[in-house]
């Protein structure tokens, strides 16, 4: 079964290949080596720009997210440590009643 993560990872495989796809069609294109280049420093530039801003801008979401979520697991491990030491001291009373019993 496929969880959230399966279409974030899809997404993020067509993403490079783009990109990839992208490099190889400008490096075999007819114009010059320093024609090409400066193009692809431009767009990596600009790519980099974007999604600094982006970053920057929600950055925010993010934490408050990793936030939400660290605080979920931390009420879960509780409460599951809870049930285990109810259910261990369940069971080492009633090893303590049977050998009382047994006296």
């Amino acid at each position: 079964m496929c969880n959230r993560n399966c279409a974030g990872s899809g997404v993020a495989a067509f993403l490079l290949g783009a990109v990839v796809g992208a490099a190889v069609g400008l490096l075999f294109a007819p114009a010059k080596g320093e024609t090409t280049r400066r193009k692809l420093k431009r767009w990596a530039d600009d790519t980099y720009e974007d999604k600094k801003e982006y970053l920057l801008e929600h950055a925010k979401d993010f934490k408050n997210k990793a936030k939400e979520q660290l605080e979920d697991a931390r009420e879960k491990f509780n409460e599951g440590k809870e049930k285990a030491v109810k259910e261990f001291n369940k069971r080492k009373d009633e090893i303590v009643a049977k050998f009382r019993k047994e006296d």
